[in-house]
């Protein structure tokens, strides 16, 4: 008899980086509540070689050709998971909120239907963009998959995020932001003022951008589709106003996310310990000063 699916799927691309995804994994040891409901689902390619690693929840690796764009590879961690909710991750992560199950898959019961994105805070561009977004399988089913194939490493966040910001833009939320669950995403260098900022491929990003404007029209229709999936009808003032959208950037507005504050869940050591050594070297090196325009610049960020 097979056992019974997890409630929620990770899905990790990992190529050559055996001791962070190590770090990874055992991150996930220490932090999750319940791992029965939890698989890890690695996506690897088949000339490389991923370490056996020995955890209190199912770790799966998915092989194939190495060259693969990065929606390719989610593509193919999600015909592999079993999950009722699928999680998008990568290897550089370390999670650092203890129960952070527990508190991700509560969020999706505050909605009647399938149709919600959560995410979590990475650390980094916080609630900016749905960085490692976790969405119901029964949606993306709805959608026809996770993410588009041609996406080669970025602006996969941004299409995922964009239907649920255009549905904000006519009045219906249906995204969570979760700031007090901590996924720490290590791939960053450290800005002068600002600290810890994401660094990303100039070339790669211009490729993955271009396709990103060539999909808004791809992403309008999904808006549309399930806007009319959540009221039952679709609602010909909210369906222009969604028609008229030009720039998915410009939805990217204060309000536009249910903010779910969980102050009650348990931080791991490790995650007080990294902010107070982040704290420290920006004091060193800018003195009481730089460490106040630091955090302005952040504010300012995150406005």
């Amino acid at each position: 008899m097979n056992a019974a699916p997890p409630a929620l799927s990770l899905i990790v691309p990992t190529r050559g980086r055996p001791h962070l995804l190590a770090q990874f994994i055992r991150s996930l040891i220490a932090t999750t509540r319940r791992p029965h409901q939890v698989e890890v689902v690695l996506v690897v390619d088949e000339d490389d070689a991923v370490p056996g690693v020995r955890a209190p929840f199912p770790v799966r690796s998915v092989v194939g050709p190495p060259g693969r764009t990065m929606g390719e590879l989610n593509r193919a961690g999600y015909a592999a998971a079993r999950g009722e909710f699928v999680m998008l991750l990568n290897d550089d992560v370390v999670a650092r909120t203890r129960g952070w199950d527990s508190v991700v898959l509560k969020c999706f019961r505050r909605f009647p239907d399938p149709i919600a994105l959560v995410h979590v805070n990475d650390t980094l561009i916080r609630d900016y963009l749905c960085t490692f977004p976790i969405l119901p399988r029964a949606y993306i089913e709805m959608i026809g998959g996770i993410c588009p194939a041609v996406y080669e490493r970025y602006r996969i966040d941004d299409h995922i995020e964009d239907p649920f910001n255009m549905l904000a833009f006519v009045g219906v939320r249906r995204s969570i932001y979760l700031p007090d669950v901590a996924f720490e995403h290590r791939n960053s260098v450290n800005h002068p003022t600002a600290g810890a900022v994401y660094e990303s491929d100039p070339a790669i990003l211009a490729r993955d951008s271009t396709r990103f404007e060539d999909l808004l029209p791809q992403r309008k229709a999904t808006a549309l589709r399930l806007l009319e999936r959540i009221e039952g009808r679709l609602d010909p003032r909210k369906a222009a106003r969604i028609k008229s959208i030009v720039d998915s950037f410009d939805l990217r507005v204060a309000g536009r996310q249910n903010v779910v504050r969980a102050p009650w869940v348990r931080r791991a050591p490790s995650e007080l310990l990294a902010c107070g050594k982040r704290l420290h070297a920006c004091y060193a090196r800018a003195g009481a000063r730089g460490l106040v325009r630091a955090a302005v610049n952040r504010l300012a960020h995150h406005q």
